[in-house]
């Protein structure tokens, strides 16, 4: 806006259509599962270097931790998610549904193998 007018091509949220109602909620699923992953996987990275020293000193014995495998996978899947969240945002609704989709599928299932497997 210049001396009360608009540019040529300005662009405005309002020019942009808002996505729809299932799309902000796949949107929002997929985010909050992406940083959850991350989260875990973090935790679980600490856990796996720290388990084996603190179990030992604790008198409890030796442990391994929750293992490597599971550690790379939480972390994989957390940061691919974080990535697709970050980029869908310009990618069109099939697109974007098709990427929160596999975002969600693929956090669900390394959650259910790291934790009930």
């Amino acid at each position: 806006m210049i001396n009360g007018r608009e540019s040529a091509g300005a662009t405005h949220p309002a020019d942009t259509p808002r996505p729809a109602a299932v799309i902000r909620l796949l949107d929002a699923l997929a985010g909050l599962l992406a940083a959850g992953s991350v989260l875990v996987g973090v935790l679980l990275l600490i856990a796996a270097l720290a388990a084996p020293a603190v179990l030992d000193a604790a008198g409890l014995g030796p442990a391994d931790g929750p293992g490597w495998g599971r550690v790379i996978a939480q972390l994989a899947v957390g940061l691919a998610g974080e990535v697709v969240v970050s980029l869908r945002g310009k990618w069109a609704a099939p697109v974007r549904v098709a990427a929160d989709l596999t975002v969600i599928c693929s956090a669900v299932a390394v959650i259910s193998w790291v934790w009930w497997s």
